[in-house]
């Protein structure tokens, strides 16, 4: 009895508050509504409160016309509720709804490996991108030198989805681009593609741009041989200029034999061999052969704080033979002998007997002269540096004659003198000083005749710049 009593009253109750808030005009007589008399009413907005419906119902004799996120709504059904839930707003994208985080990028990353070369010239690499539809997205610079293996450019885009493509315009900076199998120059576009992918644990790797190899500017490697000698140790090193090949001045006519002054005044360089001279002038294509004006290829230049000349033209004064032989990375260039050199250099005994060395240097020691005359150079091209009067020794230990090489610098004393600096070259044979006090002087200055024990004796200033100048190893070459 008691329970149907109850389901009564409910009822009652129920229809009370639909009533009240149907009724027309006035305030909801239900100001702070119970959870359990509470109602949404159909035409309420699902973010708005049930008293700002009733207020609204109460200003508006119409019915609303729903947005169509209401209509999108189930109808409110009058069971209670504690409060709406608010519908979302529509994705602003929605196509990507259903795409992994992943998969989505608002960067594009561009790596260039630079191609290594011997003489890599540093520049700044300038490279644009595009959508693929050619939509200019930004440009961006980096430097290349020597001493970069690889750079990197990010740039800010709009949203994309792996799988896209890009165009990489090379502007200046590279000699040129390659992606696979293609390459372009200044200029020219790649086109290029992004993807993702799942590793072997699974896991998503998303590249959101592209590696490609940079071809930076560079010298061509040239290797110079003169007379078949490889100029390996050059510095600054040769290289092609307006397509001409140039090369340190001093460095290419000393190796072809000749003597190289230069002359302050007029900014120019002459090289000559006996009484054949070539000059040229610096910043000018001019230049003298044997005395005679005529225009070089290309204007003698400095370059590295080096004055650089046209090796053709040097080579051909002399009447040089000249080859070249290019194998794309690198250029061999073979001048041949000079017959004006070759002709002068006959003249030097140790040149007409073909005496080589291990270092640049070659002491000859001409007994009937009394003489010891260094030279600079190579085997068939030595010039002579310095000549100086020597001692030599006594008939009952005279000094040996042949070809010996500088073994040791050393000094020997005795009582009362000694000698030094000591330039042993074989057993206890040497170039030295001449005897001398050991708190200075000389104990025993001749020179020009026979009187040591075997040994060569020089002055002082003598063999101590012969100490100075030559290097282990040099050959000592001793005549009658």
């Amino acid at each position: 009895m008691i329970k149907k009593i109850t389901a009564v009253l409910a009822a009652v109750l129920m229809l009370i508050n639909t009533a009240a808030l149907a009724a027309p005009g006035g305030d909801s007589p239900l100001e702070t509504p119970s959870p359990t008399a509470t109602a949404v009413s159909a035409d309420a907005s699902p973010t708005q409160t049930p008293d700002a419906a009733a207020k609204d119902g109460a200003n508006n004799n119409t019915a609303q016309t729903p947005s169509p996120s209401e209509s999108a709504l189930p109808t409110p059904q009058a069971s209670p509720v504690t409060s709406p839930e608010p519908s979302a707003s529509p994705t602003s994208t929605p196509p990507a709804q259903n795409v992994p985080p992943q998969e989505l990028s608002k960067e594009f990353r561009l790596d260039i490996e630079v191609t290594p070369h011997k003489y890599i010239i540093s520049k700044n690499a300038v490279i644009e991108l595009y959508s693929e539809d050619g939509e200019f997205l930004g440009s961006q610079l980096r430097y290349v030198g020597w001493d970069t293996p690889k750079v990197s450019m990010v740039f800010e885009v709009p949203e994309y989805r792996m799988g896209a493509k890009f165009k990489i315009k090379l502007v200046e900076g590279l000699r040129s681009i390659r992606y696979l199998d293609t390459r372009v120059g200044p200029g020219e576009e790649l086109l290029v593609d992004t993807y993702g992918y799942l590793d072997d644990s699974g896991s998503y790797v998303q590249h959101n741009g592209a590696l490609i190899e940079g071809n930076p500017h560079y010298d061509k490697e040239l290797r110079m041989y003169v007379t078949n000698r490889w100029l390996s140790d050059v510095s600054p090193h040769a290289r092609i200029v307006d397509d001409i090949t140039m090369m340190p001045v001093r460095a290419i006519g000393e190796a072809m034999g000749l003597e190289v002054n230069y002359n302050q005044e007029q900014d120019s360089v002459d090289c000559r061999v006996g009484d054949k001279s070539v000059v040229f002038y610096a910043n000018n294509i001019y230049m003298t052969i044997f005395g005679v004006g005529v225009n070089a290829d290309h204007e003698t230049v400095y370059i590295d704080g080096s004055l650089f000349v046209p090796v053709r033209a040097l080579a051909e004064a002399f009447e040089c033979s000249l080859e070249v032989a290019d194998y794309g990375e690198y250029m061999d260039i073979l001048i041949g002998e000079s017959p004006y050199v070759r002709e002068e250099m006959n003249k030097i005994p140790v040149n007409r007997d073909g005496i080589g060395s291990k270092t640049n240097y070659l002491v000859w020691v001409s007994k009937h002269e009394y003489k010891v005359r260094v030279y600079e150079g190579q085997q068939y091209l030595w010039r002579q540096l310095k000549e100086f009067p020597c001692a030599l020794g006594a008939p009952s230990t005279p000094t040996i004659t042949g070809q010996f090489e500088y073994i040791e610098r050393t000094r020997w004393n005795y009582s009362g003198y000694y000698v030094g600096p000591v330039l042993r070259f074989h057993n206890g044979y040497a170039l030295h000083s001449t005897l001398l006090y050991y708190g200075g002087g000389e104990y025993d200055g001749r020179v020009g005749v026979n009187i040591s024990h075997g040994c060569v004796r020089l002055h002082p200033d003598d063999i101590n710049w012969i100490a100075d100048t030559i290097p282990l190893g040099t050959r000592i070459y001793i005549t009658e």
